[in-house]
């Protein structure tokens, strides 16, 4: 009888308890099962152990929603997907790695390498663009939907990598061929440029002789795009923070291009919107801040447009960079880029309408699309930090402490194998970054002319008039 009551009393406390904390309502995310429990890799005699089992449950009774952290905890979130590949594109995702391809998903966590001479095009889900060089490794840490702004947590691991986020404004309409011919032609079809063909008329030969427009009308066609999203994307921006080993570049809707190289410096360049060949915008553009290493260093610089600056190995010093004369070649491969411009804006469409919506309901974002809803990045006055803004101080001390302890080790590393007469090399800049892409350039300078038309008679052949021919040439 008493140990009867001693149950009772027992499940009357619990009760009580549970009735003072109650879990919130379930949250599941799209993809997710019904249950958290991962079968088919539990240890056998844990699972079955009934003192094992009772200590768990004693701890979730504590955390009543314990159920939630671990499902927003388990849930990996699409960060973006390929949009050009060229050679190998490696994707490292947990223990495993595979060669992407074009719509090739990526999730957070997902390391992607370009593997020998090999470039690739990223598409991220804000509309921002990320240009992966030969030999280059760029990690998604995280992508956040927030209700005022997105978040993009990224490192740049090695190699030149160019980040481009997305801006409403439009572009300088010129008529100067395309850049970046690398990639040609390209998979999304609908983003190359419609050829502007002569009509053959025998009264008006020199029509033929003319000048086509097919590069202006491809950048108006690129503003029309553009200025149709600006009603989807309605000036939400983003808030990037991109991690070096010797350096972090954080700021709202940033442009540039970053050069890694292990063991050595580090230079970026941040880009204007003047050099991105966009037309000039009422809007003042936010601060870019560089945090360099240190333990004790918490001081955030502000970055200059249109300069190339260099990091010193140890990350605590930071310089205009003197020979630039190889970064300007390489930057120069992505000038004019009005293609893939216009691949951003058709994956824009198609992908990211969940990013920027007017209001959100965190259940219907969750189960809908996969994302768990953040708060403002940056409280109003009088207001407590949102949970994205408490998410920013954290990076910023997490990663500065991590990054400036493995400089020490790997410089503590370099000495001792110094000490032994082993030579240790660093990563050098050289043209390996870009020279395929440069004779590329050089050698198809004419691939985006009108090829189908003969400029004497103005025949056009059968063959060139079938969709299969000028996909495979990438003719519009």
């Amino acid at each position: 009888m008493k140990k009867t009551l001693l149950i009772l009393l027992s499940a009357l406390a619990f009760c009580a308890v549970a009735q003072e904390v109650t879990p919130g309502p379930k949250l599941e995310f799209k993809g997710q099962n019904q249950s958290v429990t991962p079968w088919g890799s539990i240890p056998v005699n844990s699972f079955l152990s009934f003192k094992d089992w009772k200590e768990e449950s004693d701890i979730r009774d504590q955390v009543p929603d314990w159920e939630k952290i671990i499902r927003e905890r388990n849930n990996r979130e699409l960060v973006g997907r390929i949009y050009q590949c060229v050679g190998i594109c490696r994707i490292d995702r947990g223990e495993s790695f595979f060669n992407g391809s074009y719509r090739t998903g990526l999730y957070e966590g997902d390391e992607i390498q370009t593997v020998g001479d090999s470039y690739a095009w990223i598409f991220l889900f804000d509309g921002t663009m990320v240009r992966l060089s030969p030999q280059s490794s760029v990690t998604f840490n995280e992508f956040n939907v927030g209700v005022k702004e997105n978040f993009i947590n990224a490192r740049i691991n090695a190699g030149n990598v160019l980040w481009l986020s997305r801006h409403e404004n439009t572009f300088e309409e010129v008529d100067v061929r395309e850049t970046d011919v690398i990639f040609f032609p390209y998979s999304e079809y609908e983003s190359l440029p419609v050829n502007d063909k002569k009509e053959y008329l025998e009264d008006d030969l020199f029509e033929l002789l003319s000048e086509k427009k097919t590069f202006i009308n491809h950048y108006k066609s690129l503003n029309e795009t553009i200025e149709s999203n600006n009603k989807l994307t309605k000036k939400k921006p983003t808030y990037a923070f991109l991690v070096m080993p010797n350096a972090t570049i954080m700021g709202e809707s940033p442009s540039v291009e970053m050069v890694v190289l292990l063991g050595g410096k580090s230079f970026f360049k941040k880009r204007s919107t003047e050099l991105l060949g966009m037309k000039a915008s009422e809007v003042v553009p936010e601060d870019l801040n560089l945090q360099l290493r240190g333990f004790d260093n918490k001081t955030l610089n502000t970055i200059q447009d249109d300069l190339w600056i260099s990091i010193d190995e140890k990350g605590r010093n930071y310089a205009h960079a003197e020979e630039v004369r190889w970064l300007n070649v390489g930057e120069f491969l992505t000038k004019r880029i009005p293609s893939i411009m216009m691949g951003r804006e058709i994956f824009l469409k198609r992908y990211s309408e969940f990013a920027f919506r007017e209001k959100y309901d965190p259940m219907v974002l969750a189960k809908k699309d996969g994302y768990r809803l953040w708060g403002k990045i940056k409280a109003d006055e009088g207001e407590k930090k949102a949970d994205l803004e408490l998410r920013l101080d954290f990076l910023k001390e997490y990663f500065r402490r991590v990054e400036t302890s493995n400089l020490l080790a790997s410089s503590r590393f370099r000495e001792r194998l110094e000490e032994r007469g082993e030579k240790t090399q660093a990563m050098t800049y050289g043209n390996y970054f870009f020279i395929t892409a440069l004779n590329r350039y050089y050698k198809y300078g004419e691939q985006f002319r009108d090829i189908s038309d003969d400029k004497e008679t103005g025949e056009v052949l059968n063959s060139t008039k079938k969709l299969l021919w000028k996909k495979m040439h990438g003719i519009r």
